[in-house]
């Protein structure tokens, strides 16, 4: 349903689209799970007024699956810190409103991400997380935004050098000191006011110098060494960094209005691996909104949980590309394909019989359906269905075709009849058997 959309949901199952979706369960039995679709029980929920009471108790054991899924993959060395929107309008208290967001209203997630986009861990925001009681021991309490990065952090690998990007919302001089007193590096934007004894220049002074001007300055904190840069590109812009300044100084090209063309300005690197790295959530988002569920719920859990799954669709594709490139595949199934295949391996893994649900159509019917197969090409059955061990029964056909191995050019009248393909099966050829391992 997230690759081909339609605008009502019973449209999947009407006479003019014969899709896999109707032949692998009824309307009445899909909308049946999607009213009794429940993660946890309820009648464990503490009431609103208890003191224990946790907001997601309705979605916590999917929460914590897919948070210790996620982190049995290898970090990368650049992660980042950043929001994400699961829209919705829906009346719910949890609900948020984020002006700079494409989607401005829906639930607020923090997202810790790699440059690929890959999510190792999220936190969904309902306003408990802050507590005390959800700290550890060893944590300090530095605000509201700083504690998102401590708890989001918690998963990385301490003293390995690892860099933690991050926005204005969250950077500050006690969590920078913090993180890299737990062997993590960081670098992020910052805002002039959480610079105490800022020696940088005012506004209205610095913005009448050129265009790449910048200033640095160096200190440390808890034996921890700092480095801000105050930059001027179109507006000034304020970095604070662990582990890097501003050398070596790099030449960028931007567009100048005055004179109409594109011109070299000087840019520190700390602003060049600011702009390389940060990006994580945002590619995220970009292919989370080609192809996502659109389903519409009264619930709002389930409104999340759709989010969720997309987020694990985009997860497994990237770890999917990420083997890919190591073991030098060049050629690697899109988005849209993956999520296809995934549809149709956990519609077809484990199933005996693969005929058609509903009435038998009549002889004439019938008739043209058998002249469509004939003259369609059969489509081979992903690999997780072929190697399933189930319901692959060898059968005779009245026609004669060719093998669907690869390389082999033989002919057959044995076919699966699952996977409905012709393959060689006698004493000298066992193609039926190499193509279910």
């Amino acid at each position: 349903m997230s690759v081909i959309n339609m605008s009502n949901i019973r449209r999947y199952w009407s006479e003019e689209y014969e899709s896999k979706i109707k032949n692998t369960m009824s309307i009445n039995r899909f909308e049946k799970i999607c009213e009794m679709l429940h993660f946890n029980d309820n009648t464990k929920m503490l009431p609103k007024d208890h003191a224990d009471h946790d907001r997601l108790h309705k979605l916590r054991p999917v929460i914590d699956s897919l948070n210790k899924t996620f982190q049995t993959v290898p970090f990368e060395k650049c992660l980042s810190v950043d929001e994400q929107m699961c829209a919705t309008k829906a009346r719910h208290y949890m609900k948020q409103y984020m002006s700079l967001k494409p989607h401005k209203w829906g639930y607020k997630l923090y997202v810790l991400s790699g440059v690929t986009g890959y999510a190792y861990q999220f936190e969904i925001y309902s306003g408990q997380e802050n507590f005390e009681k959800y700290r550890f021991p060893n944590e300090p309490d530095l605000g509201a935004s700083a504690n998102v990065v401590i708890r989001l952090c918690r998963s990385i690998p301490k003293n390995c050098n690892y860099i933690v990007y991050f926005d204005n919302y969250y950077t500050g001089i006690p969590l920078m000191s913090y993180l890299f007193s737990n062997g993590i590096l960081s670098l992020g934007t910052v805002r002039r006011n959480r610079l105490p004894n800022c020696k940088f220049s005012s506004d209205t002074v610095f913005k009448k110098k050129t265009r790449g001007s910048f200033e640095e300055y160096v200190t440390s904190f808890q034996n921890t060494a700092f480095a801000s840069v105050l930059w001027l590109d179109n507006k000034a812009v304020t970095l604070l960094s662990t582990y890097m300044g501003s050398s070596p100084v790099q030449e960028v090209k931007r567009f100048d209005k005055k004179e109409k063309k594109r011109v070299e300005v000087s840019c520190p690197n700390l602003v060049l691996e600011y702009n390389k790295h940060m990006g994580g959530v945002d590619l995220l988002d970009s292919i989370l909104g080609r192809y996502k569920i659109s389903m519409r719920t009264r619930k709002w859990y389930c409104r999340i949980f759709y989010h969720l799954v997309d987020i694990t669709i985009i997860n497994a594709w990237l770890f999917y590309r990420r083997v890919e490139r190591q073991i030098g595949t060049t050629a690697t199934m899109s988005m849209e394909k993956f999520r296809a295949e995934i549809a149709n391996c956990l519609c077809n893994v484990g199933q005996n019989d693969s005929k058609k649900r509903g009435r038998p159509s009549s002889s004439l019917n019938r008739n043209l359906e058998q002249k469509k197969k004939k003259s369609s090409s059969t489509a081979i059955s992903p690999k997780d269905v072929r190697t399933d061990n189930f319901g692959h029964i060898p059968n005779w056909s009245n026609t004669r075709q060719r093998c669907k191995i690869p390389g082999c050019k033989g002919f057959s009248f044995i076919f699966c009849e699952k996977c409905k393909v012709h393959l060689c099966l006698n004493k000298n050829k066992n193609c039926f058997g190499n193509f279910h391992q």
